[in-house]
């Protein structure tokens, strides 16, 4: 995995709007993040997985941007009526930007990781369940 192929694949897959759709809810009510699952939906796409144990570590490589992506999202939010457009689609690039800085944390945790190819691939289901999104994992596996 590198991380302009998990940036096209990301773009490609949360184009669907189902599967936007999906993300979202998984972000905004089960506090979920829609890169992690990105990068797990990539893993499990290409039946690889990691052992439970290394769950901290991955939820750890969000740390550095997750604060940042969430006050700005806020305030993007906030301000989005009162923003003259054009600084708004700037203010979408640059979050974009923190996106793609926090998917390049989230491989870089992945390359430290053992990966095994695995026969059922259960990682996105994994997240959802511990975030107590259950009834929504079955729209990642369909697509």
């Amino acid at each position: 995995m590198t991380i302009d192929s998990l940036w096209q694949f990301s773009l490609q897959y949360y184009s669907e709007r189902e599967i936007k759709e999906a993300c979202l809810t998984l972000q905004n009510q089960f506090h979920g993040n829609v890169n992690l699952l990105l990068a797990l939906r990539w893993l499990d796409q290409h039946q690889l997985s990691f052992p439970n144990q290394e769950w901290p570590r991955m939820l750890q490589s969000l740390g550095r941007t997750e604060p940042l992506l969430h006050q700005f999202r806020e305030l993007r939010r906030k301000t989005k009526q009162h923003l003259p457009d054009t600084l708004y689609r700037e203010s979408l690039q640059f979050e974009l930007h923190l996106e793609r800085q926090q998917q390049a944390d989230i491989v870089d945790a992945i390359h430290q990781l053992q990966l095994d190819k695995v026969e059922v691939p259960h990682l996105t289901d994994d997240y959802c369940h511990q975030l107590g999104a259950e009834h929504i994992a079955f729209i990642f596996s369909k697509h």
